[in-house]
């Protein structure tokens, strides 16, 4: 039998939680009722799984062998070999500061003299190291906004707001002159599709859907159709650009960037606060090298940085639409859409069936 032992410490209590699992060892030389199946245990110290950016971990292996003489143990750090010992006994410490935020994965596979290995898991949580920012805002202008818009993608270029609404049947994409909040351009899709996030980048404009993990890619200036992408995402929700990638969100605590002329995925960020991994992020906009994001059915949204998936900043939007609400006897949804005017550096925000579009600043709590 097989079992070796892996050990987390940091300064905190202590509590020892045990994980197995079986591999099924041969002996061809044996009938199958005297299989060996060695089994190793996991022993982690202290009883939870997150750390913060910044902690740095001590990894104790210890191998026990029932049977057999032991040959080696490795250990593997976010699929990378960092330690190989022929100690029953060893360790392996390392510094989170480099990290980013997100799930981590340690891997152990002990060897015996006769080549039969046993292998274990575990993963682990970096949380952020910074407590965000928090913004409440004031409202510098309010214009009227259509409230049959189920808003669901937000975008503003050389004074034209593009906008894109959701549900079936009532998809479409809107371009709207800023100046008197006309639409000079509209485009609906198909009644099958759920129209979502929508970005523009090199004079094409980019489409999710809901649920069909369908993306269009139109010609910016006609809506001509250019072509379709699918993507393996369950479902699409925001999607903003940093002026060279794709950025796509789907409700989970994920951003995947993806390349805008094959459409495939580059690489994915974790976004987390100091708290936890934060899900429903929705309606993307890239602003001053930042990424803001609707979290859908709250208040709130929140700041980025694109490079480490921490959340710098939290802008509390409550009582925005209530105070504006008069005389409004159709039903609204949630906060989102954020539109951000590049070339006069407003920001807009409104929501689905919103009857009112703002023009905010932010004011530090």
């Amino acid at each position: 039998m097989l079992t070796f032992t892996l050990i987390m410490r940091t300064l905190s209590v202590s509590v020892c939680i045990f994980l197995f699992t079986s591999v099924v060892l041969v002996n061809c030389a044996q009938s199958s009722k005297h299989i060996r199946k060695p089994v190793t245990a996991i022993q982690i110290i202290p009883k939870h799984k997150n750390y913060t950016i910044g902690d740095k971990l001590t990894v104790n292996l210890q191998t026990k062998i029932k049977d057999g003489s032991f040959s080696k143990v490795e250990l593997f750090l976010d699929g990378k070999s960092v330690l190989v010992s022929d100690k029953i006994e060893c360790s392996f410490e390392f510094e989170t500061r480099s990290f980013d935020v997100g799930t981590h994965y340690l891997k152990t596979v002990a060897t015996k003299e006769d080549g039969t290995t046993g292998e274990n898991y575990l993963d682990f949580l970096l949380l952020s190291d910074i407590i965000p920012a928090k913004f409440g805002y004031n409202i510098i202008k309010s214009y009227p906004h259509n409230n049959k818009y189920f808003t669901e993608g937000f975008e503003i270029r050389n004074g034209f707001l593009y906008e894109s609404t959701g549900q079936e049947g009532t998809s479409s994409i809107y371009k709207i002159d800023l100046s008197n909040l006309k639409v000079v351009k509209e485009y609906k899709l198909d009644n099958k599709y759920f129209g979502e996030g929508i970005t523009i980048l090199n004079k094409k404009i980019y489409q999710l859907t809901y649920k069909t993990q369908i993306g269009f890619v139109r010609d910016l200036d006609t809506f001509e159709l250019i072509k379709t992408w699918n993507y393996k995402n369950e479902q699409g929700w925001g999607l903003t650009n940093d002026g060279k990638s794709l950025i796509m969100s789907d409700g989970t605590e994920f951003l995947y960037y993806m390349d805008p002329e094959t459409l495939t995925q580059i690489k994915r960020i974790q976004v987390c606060n100091n708290r936890g991994v934060v899900i429903n992020l929705n309606e993307l906009e890239y602003i001053n090298g930042e990424i803001w994001a609707n979290i859908w059915t709250t208040d709130t949204i929140v700041k980025i940085d694109p490079k480490t998936g921490k959340i710098v900043a939290e802008i509390d939007f409550k009582g925005l639409l209530s105070s504006n609400l008069i005389n409004q006897k159709t039903p609204v949804d949630v906060l989102n859409g954020i539109a951000y005017d590049n070339e006069k550096n407003k920001i807009y925000v409104t929501g689905k069936l919103w009857p009112k579009l703002f023009e905010i600043e932010l004011v530090k709590k």
